[in-house]
């Protein structure tokens, strides 16, 4: 077990005092403070996130051009093939777009490749689709990094439309549209979302596509900083900016005029006096955005335009684009369909973004707060099989639940199999095929688990001969053993062992194929990057990539990593730590302050588990518990005369005897709920300990 530095995070006086307003205990503000919140007023809506501030689908690039295609496709009964991804964005991503197109047209299928045909858009894949006459594919969170595939599909006649969530390459895919919040040229307030967020998205601005209030053309007519300016808007046309000069009746041919207010638009007539005649006509009425603010999101009501751009989060927008999006969340806020497709696709969109390991924070912890009810109440009754398989009866799941039970059986489908037994367990009706795919996904994971585990021990081995332990910043192992989809757990746990980022290689058709994970906050597809004459194919995020190597081209990709992490990742990048919120007394732990914890919840990347730290705390007893007596139990006494329980696993090995008592130590733990025979406790989950004394 390496040792890791305990470092308390610093927080300046002056943010708790400016904290202090929200009558929130001290060890809640720090923690609120260590996640970047250090307004008051940002508190509420860290505690109670809505819909209303996630950002319109209409912010991004290209997802007109999308709705366009796609609505060409339904006039002249195309074949729509949705592409996804083997993992559980991916799985998500897929059900959410099929289920959506197939509400309200019939020529809808799905496919994902199996492990053996690789990340992303395959050839293979495109010619099935060739011969079964599919017009148009969408993918869904993969496809950015597919310039030669989407090239290729062209040339048999199928149109791609590309949603995904990954980093684009310099050159983009020359593909009918490209919906990615991370787009160069994207302005969406947030460009971390999860793959089957985009997804929904995309689906949500179809819902509003087909609405009334959006079948006639809008032009907005919007001063700001006493600049004048007019826009149009159709779902499948865009925006489209106007020239003042330009304005005449004709422009208005079934056209709706948007304006702010009332009082603004006067002001335009006056200042425009062609707006005024150009809008003369009885039949022409007006939309007034102030009076659907009223209508649909009151709580802004009283704010001004400014104000309403900045806690839509659309200050970085001008003139009447931003206006219509104002319009257009109104629209959002206010369409049954949208509350519906909240309703059907809430539950996957709260597991396919905890189980893609990306921030939870914004949009992202506003799926997944709003969200987990919808899970553990889900109507899906493939879902509610496997949680009984899982044991769970009237469980409320948690994004623990997820993250390590609901997420590891879904991946196994197509880490083992194919990911299209998971997508079949989400969209089943049938009671009988629901519980069968529940029990073959369950075995699978059993099956995931034995391999995993002996893949590790295996992979282990060849890293220690493969790599400089002590000098290597990037640990890189390709071993020859069949690729069977677990590359990514074995990863992850060897990035544990090692605190390091780590890449492990496995046998795959004759390519060495697998998975990347960084530590820290160490960059990997940066170093990617800086290695990619050596790879044929990779993609991913910060913390986390697939990647593809011509077995010959290993020792080039090692001597790169090698002048990456040299000149980019110093030894204070590796140092392992415990990054610890506060200091408390172990005698203040109590369901109270559970509770007060369990706000900032659901608990992820960027907004990790709070960590404390407690000095000089007296234990009853601690002693070895589990098959191997390899990890602890700790019991501590609570003022009130109750108990206190602790848990520490691999943690057997730091003391001699089996059972210790009456003696201090210092912790570093998480404080956690423990429903057990209907009681709700905390308990301490122990991540390192220094006894002090004991008898």
């Amino acid at each position: 077990m390496i040792e890791k530095i305990w470092k308390i995070k610093q927080v300046a006086k002056q943010d708790i005092d400016r904290l202090k307003s929200t009558g929130l205990s001290d060890v809640l503000i720090k923690i609120l403070i260590n996640r970047g919140i250090k307004d008051p007023s940002a508190v509420e809506r860290y505690f109670n996130p809505r819909s209303r501030y996630l950002f319109s689908p209409f912010v991004m690039e290209d997802i007109c051009i999308a709705i366009d295609r796609i609505f060409k496709a339904t006039e002249k009964n195309e074949n729509i093939r949705v592409y996804g991804d083997r993992d559980v964005d991916g799985i998500t991503s897929t059900v959410v777009l099929t289920e959506t197109l197939r509400s309200f047209y019939d020529f809808v299928d799905y496919t994902v490749p199996v492990i053996e045909d690789g990340y992303g858009l395959n050839p293979a894949y495109i010619d099935a689709a060739a011969k079964d006459a599919i017009g148009l594919m969408i993918t869904v969170d993969c496809g950015i990094s597919n310039y030669d595939e989407i090239k290729y599909a062209k040339s048999k006649g199928i149109d791609v439309i590309i949603t995904d969530h990954h980093e684009p390459p310099a050159q983009l895919p020359e593909a009918v549209a490209i919906v990615d919040p991370k787009r160069h040229d994207s302005l969406c307030f947030q460009k971390n979302i999860a793959g089957c967020a985009v997804a929904f998205k995309l689906s949500m601005a179809l819902e509003m596509a087909r609405c009334n209030k959006l079948s006639k053309p809008l032009i907005a007519f919007d001063l700001s900083d006493d600049n004048i300016t007019v826009v149009r808007f159709t779902p499948r046309e865009g925006f489209t900016f106007i020239k003042e000069k330009n304005i005449n009746s004709s422009t208005f041919s079934n056209a709706v005029p948007v304006f702010f207010s009332k009082e603004e638009r006067e002001i335009l007539c006056d200042l425009v006096p062609t707006i005024s005649s150009s809008i003369s006509d009885p039949g022409c009425k007006p939309i007034y955005v102030d009076k659907y603010i009223a209508q649909y999101l009151p709580d802004a009501a009283n704010l001004t335009k400014e104000q309403l751009k900045k806690t839509l989060n659309l200050e970085h927008i001008k003139g009447g684009k931003s206006l219509l999006l104002l319009f257009l969340k109104c629209v959002e806020a206010g369409l049954p369909a949208i509350k519906q497709l909240w309703i059907k696709c809430l539950d996957l969109l709260t597991v396919g973004t905890i189980a893609d390991m990306v921030p939870l924070q914004g949009e992202n912890r506003t799926f997944c707060q709003m969200g987990l009810k919808f899970v553990t109440k889900t109507k899906r009754l493939g879902l509610a099989n496997l949680f009984t398989k899982l044991g769970w009866k009237s469980k409320q799941i948690s994004e623990k639940d997820i993250s390590f039970s609901i997420a590891p059986v879904l991946n196994s489908s197509g880490r083992l199999k194919t990911a299209e037994l998971a997508i079949d367990l989400l969209v089943t009706n049938q009671i009988n095929k629901a519980d069968s795919l529940a029990e073959q996904l369950y075995q699978l994971n059993n099956e995931r688990k034995k391999l995993g585990e002996e893949c590790y021990n295996c992979v282990k081995e060849y890293l220690s001969k493969q790599n400089d332990i002590e000098k290597d910043r990037i640990l890189l192992v390709a071993a020859p053993i069949k690729n069977q989809g677990v590359t990514g757990i074995v990863a992850t746990r060897l990035m544990l062992d090692y605190s390091r980022p780590v890449i492990v290689l496995l046998e795959d058709q004759g390519k060495m194929l697998g998975s990347a994970r960084s530590f820290k906050d160490i960059n990997i597809i940066e170093a990617l990057n800086y290695c990619s004459d050596t790879l044929e194919k990779y993609g991913g995020h910060i913390g986390a990539a697939g990647v593809t190597v011509n077995p010959e081209k290993v020792e080039s990709f090692r001597t790169k990593l090698r002048e990456y992490a040299s000149a980019n990742i110093s030894p204070e990048n590796l140092k392992p730590e415990w990054e610890i919120d506060s200091e408390v007394l172990i005698e203040n732990v109590d369901e109270d302050f559970l509770n007060e914890i369990q706000k900032v919840a659901p608990f992820g990347i960027e907004n990790p588990a709070p960590i404390f730290m407690a000095k000089g705390a007296q234990f009853m007893e601690i002693k070895k518990v589990g098959d191997n007596k390899n990890h602890l139990r700790f019991k501590f006494r609570r003022p009130n005369g109750r108990f206190l329980y602790g848990i520490g696993f691999s943690m057997g090995d730091i003391m001699v005897p089996e059972i210790v008592r009456d003696g201090t130590c210092d912790l570093v733990f998480h404080v956690e709920p423990n429903d057990y025979n209907g009681m709700h406790t905390a308990q301490l989950m122990v991540l390192d300990c220094r006894l002090k004394g004991f008898k």
